[in-house]
Parts: C-alpha cells; sequence; structure tokens
C-alpha cells in the first residue's frame, strides 16, 4: 500500500460501485447490438445481432439463477428498435401504390408497437428487481 493513513488507495473508493454498473452496462450493450442489428438486418446487421445474442448468452451461462441483466438487456432491444424506427413512424415515406414491393407501413408500426413493449418490459423487470432486491 503506498497510502499515508494505511487504507486503500483512494483511487479503488469507487470500485465496488464500478463493479455494480459493470454487469448491467454489459446487458445493455447487448440489448442494444440486438436491437440495431434486427432493424438492420438485411443491410449487413446480421454480424451485430449475432454479437449481442452471442453476449448475452455469455452473460447468462456466467450468471446463471438470477435476473440480473435481462431487464436491460430487453429495454436496450427495445429502446434501440424504437428509437431507430421512430422517423418512419413520425413521418413515413409516401408510398407509391403501383410499386410492386408495397408500402411496409403495418410491418413498420407494428414492429415499432413490439420494441416499446420490450423497452416497457425491461423497465418493469428492472423495479421488480430492485424492489426484490431492497426487501432482502
Amino acid at each position: 500500500m503506498y497510502s499515508i493513513n494505511g487504507q486503500p488507495p483512494a483511487v479503488n473508493i469507487c470500485a465496488s460501485g464500478l463493479e455494480s454498473i459493470r454487469q448491467p452496462l454489459l446487458w445493455l450493450f447487448s440489448g442494444v447490438l440486438i436491437g440495431i442489428g434486427f432493424i438492420s438486418l438485411f443491410s449487413g446487421g446480421t454480424l451485430l445481432l449475432l454479437a449481442g445474442l452471442l453476449l448475452g448468452v455469455v452473460l447468462f451461462f456466467r450468471h446463471r439463477g438470477r435476473w440480473q441483466g435481462w431487464p436491460a438487456l430487453l429495454y436496450g432491444a427495445g429502446i434501440t428498435a424504437a428509437v431507430l424506427l421512430l422517423p418512419d413512424i413520425v413521418r413515413p415515406a409516401p408510398c407509391v401504390a403501383e410499386s410492386a414491393t408495397g408500402c411496409y407501413r403495418t410491418f413498420t408500426a407494428a414492429v415499432f408497437g413490439v420494441a416499446l413493449v420490450l423497452a416497457v418490459a425491461g423497465l418493469a423487470l428492472a423495479v421488480v428487481e430492485l424492489r426484490r432486491s431492497r426487501r432482502s
């Protein structure tokens, strides 16, 4: 120890706090990768989707038996997809009725709705987890 008073160095004061934040941030990052990968699936997002799923699976097997990161993963995937689809919901592109590809407004609105449900489910699970941890 290089401390004058025999205590641990001041650098380690927040180490436990940072450790408790690091795990949910990894889960959140995994969810964000899944959300971006899902929205951009057909334009090169497959690798992002797979990376997010792989990170989620690795975190799941490391921390089995607890809900620890699932709320952050659900929230990250849902809110990222919703934010990326929001411009198409607020200001949809003009639909060409004669085109063979169609308009896909219903699909976009449905995916946006599912993304919002995922985000709200993630927040609800986080509230349940926080209440459960405060009781014990």
